[in-house]
């Protein structure tokens, strides 16, 4: 067969495996993409409060609807007690075996909580800490502590677990930290940070982990003090006050939902699908579905702020960095088992 000349039967093999992957990927990306609206969305929270006795707790919230405003339900379970720490205040999971972490506030510890029998191990963090993130590769939790005045930050170990906490003293823009979250793409050892206290007014902007040195993006706004990583719309959602705001990780603001005056917001989570529940520490409970329209704060968008419970504090992470629900579907599993098969199937009759 001279040089670049292709046989009937090559060809016939090269089209069928072009229109064989293009179908799987076709597939994959079917079962991998976020819907359009919501439907039905059932998830479990974890939260705390900040008052006496049980502070840890786990409900079941319910939304039916299609996005839009005045249309659809929302319900949460009366709430189950799960721990009492001395302290509890930011709460994600560890991702190395499923148990709980908790900011012990001016404790000068993080908990670690078995959620099915209520027990708990102490960490070290070095320092009082309230607001706590879990790094990207699941070796530490880092906690601020601006809350209870602190200048500093802290990296807890996590991967093993129950090693001398790193304390960092944060300096340059703002010397004090609430909330850190990671985002996709950003260089390895910076993050962005918020830095206002309860009632939400102050500054965002990025920190180098390592230096504790802070760039300020954006300063002296309203909603300054919960934050996440939203990976429906790419953007940091940030809640303070009685506002939540979308921000773009260049530090531009998108939208901003403004709810009852007088809500003190602080920390929540998105389900990565286009919707959020936020904690107030008057004891509402927000629930925004903005599916259909990819912005926190436009007028169509199903929102829900209702009493929960007294003290509520903070609610753990549903997806990314500490998420309690970063399982896959056993379809999706499936689904990328079986393209692993077939495209080494068809490697094996091109080879």
């Amino acid at each position: 067969m001279e040089n670049g000349a292709r046989s009937a039967g090559t060809y016939t093999l090269l089209v069928t495996t072009t229109m064989l992957m293009a179908g799987l990927m076709a597939g994959l990306m079917a079962g991998l993409a976020p819907p359009a609206q919501a439907g039905t969305v059932v998830d479990t929270l974890y939260f705390t409060t900040f008052g006496g006795g049980e502070n840890i707790w786990q409900s079941t919230a319910t939304y039916t609807g299609n996005g839009n405003a005045g249309n659809g339900t929302f319900t949460v379970t009366t709430p189950t007690g799960i721990a009492q720490t001395p302290g509890a205040d930011g709460i994600v999971e560890n991702p190395n075996n499923g148990q709980l972490l908790v900011g012990g506030q001016n404790t000068g510890s993080i908990y670690q909580v078995n959620p099915t029998n209520g027990g708990y191990t102490t960490l070290n963090a070095g320092m009082n800490t309230y607001e706590i993130t879990v790094g990207p590769n699941g070796n530490h939790v880092w906690g601020g502590g601006s809350e209870g005045s602190a200048t500093t930050i802290t990296a807890v170990p996590l991967n093993p677990i129950g090693g001398a906490p790193n304390v960092v003293s944060v300096s340059s823009a703002n010397n004090g930290v609430t909330h850190i979250t990671f985002v996709p793409g950003q260089p390895a050892g910076m993050a962005f940070y918020t830095d206002g206290t309860d009632g939400g007014v102050g500054n965002f902007g990025t920190i180098n982990l390592a230096t504790g040195v802070t760039t300020a993006l954006l300063t002296n706004v309203p909603y300054a003090h919960g934050m996440v990583y939203d990976p429906f719309t790419g953007d940091l959602i940030l809640a303070g006050g009685d506002t939540i705001a979308q921000i773009s990780p260049t530090g531009a603001v998108l939208s901003t939902l403004a709810l009852t005056p007088g809500q003190e917001l602080d920390q929540g989570a998105v389900t990565g699908n286009g919707q959020l529940y936020w904690a107030d520490n008057t004891g509402s409970l927000v629930f925004v579905d903005y599916a259909n329209t990819g912005l926190i704060g436009a007028s169509t968008n199903f929102v829900s702020d209702t009493y929960f419970i007294n003290s509520l504090d903070d609610i753990a992470p549903l997806v990314g960095s500490g998420g309690t629900n970063n399982v896959p579907e056993p379809a999706t599993l499936g689904l990328l088992g079986a393209g692993v098969v077939v495209l080494g199937a068809l490697r094996r009759r091109a080879a």
